[in-house]
């Protein structure tokens, strides 16, 4: 049994591998060949050069830059948005209430003080 590594017919990228009967043909897009580094370590995203048969390989950063999906923040939907606008007016007349029964505290205050000065 050997070990066959596959790569994309047109973009010569690592497909794949599989293992197959030593006595079987290897496949017109397969190699022997491991997509791996002289230690042995696998490549970033390893591609077939067929002049000098052996895999080429993208560098760590330039890998990273290719593969890695950038943030995106979702947008809040229409009725997240009015949710939150309500969700703040809410707010906003809880402290305006909080402030006018303070105002009415001290009104009613000074309504007892002038009550027991009148007396």
């Amino acid at each position: 049994m050997k070990q066959v590594y596959f790569y994309d017919k047109d973009t010569k990228e690592f497909a794949g591998y599989d293992v197959i009967e030593d006595t079987a043909e290897i496949p017109a897009n397969a190699t022997t060949i491991k997509p791996a580094d002289s230690n042995g370590v696998g490549l970033y995203g390893p591609t077939w050069n067929k002049s000098t048969h052996s895999w080429d390989s993208l560098t760590e950063n330039e890998w990273k830059k290719k593969y890695t999906i950038p943030e995106v923040k979702p947008e809040p939907t229409q009725d997240q948005q009015t949710l939150a606008a309500l969700t703040k007016q809410v707010m906003q007349l809880q402290v305006a209430n909080m402030q006018q029964q303070k105002v009415n505290a001290s009104l009613i205050k000074q309504l007892i003080d002038l009550n027991k000065g009148g007396h």
